[in-house]
């Protein structure tokens, strides 16, 4: 019998063009614990009105909208749309040919063949970091977090962060107190495909320092835990 989380009892969309979804990827998710309800690509919106209604919140949304290989065209204006008008995260499968359309590079994109492993990989990561309810800003210690805007405040001062910087951050500020895996950071940040030795993560901590650190060289608030991660502390003033 297959253990789930709670992450992993997340409602998923899979968005399907055609006849009927791949019975194949809704097996997969389905076996890990996942509630998947394929939805037709002409259906979406529609669909999406009926589970608003139902609760009249975007609790009522999925964690996450799989778009399945659908026709290049279609698929970008379904993808346009949805980024407009909700805040689900969104996991494009594509097609190798059809790949260097989208021109993304990032864990918000995989290209087909691939395993049940890297799917399962792709879905958990952009679930972790997917806003929840009222969750725009993380606020710890004197730092406060825009998750959409992708700004960092301090008192009267402001930054701003690329996209990577702010997932980085927003992991760690939400476990603050807490120490988090280097892989699971890079998992959760790059990838299941990115080794557990790669120094993107260290260079990314760097550039965080700059920002949140006084003396980035003895920083108090972004803390290394040798041969284990990171942690995101808030030293008490004394």
């Amino acid at each position: 019998m297959v253990q789930t989380s709670e992450q992993e009892k997340a409602f998923l969309w899979v968005i399907f063009d055609g006849p009927s979804p791949d019975a194949h990827l809704l097996q997969i998710l389905r076996r890990h614990g996942f509630r998947v309800e394929a939805v037709a690509v002409d259906s979406v919106f529609s669909a999406l009105r009926t589970r608003r209604s139902q609760g009249g919140s975007r609790k009522q949304e999925p964690a996450l909208a799989i778009l399945d290989r659908l026709n290049a065209s279609r698929g970008m204006e379904l993808y346009q749309q949805l980024q407009r008008r909700t805040r689900i995260p969104i996991l494009l499968i594509v097609d190798r040919e059809s790949a260097p359309l989208w021109d993304r590079r990032d864990d918000g994109v995989l290209v087909a063949p691939f395993s049940a492993r890297r799917l399962l990989h792709r879905v958990r990561a952009l679930i972790v970091e997917s806003p929840e309810e009222g969750e725009d800003a993380i606020e710890v210690g004197p730092f406060r977090l825009n998750t959409v805007r992708q700004v960092l405040q301090r008192g009267d001062s402001i930054y701003c962060l690329t996209p990577k910087q702010c997932r980085l951050l927003a992991i760690l500020m939400r476990r603050a107190g807490h120490v988090v895996p280097r892989r699971d950071l890079i998992r959760w940040v790059w990838g299941a495909e990115t080794p557990a030795r790669s120094r993107t993560l260290d260079v990314h901590i760097r550039w965080l320092r700059r920002i949140l650190e006084e003396d980035p060289a003895h920083p108090r608030y972004l803390e290394t835990v040798r041969r284990v991660g990171y942690r995101f502390r808030v030293p008490q003033e004394t």
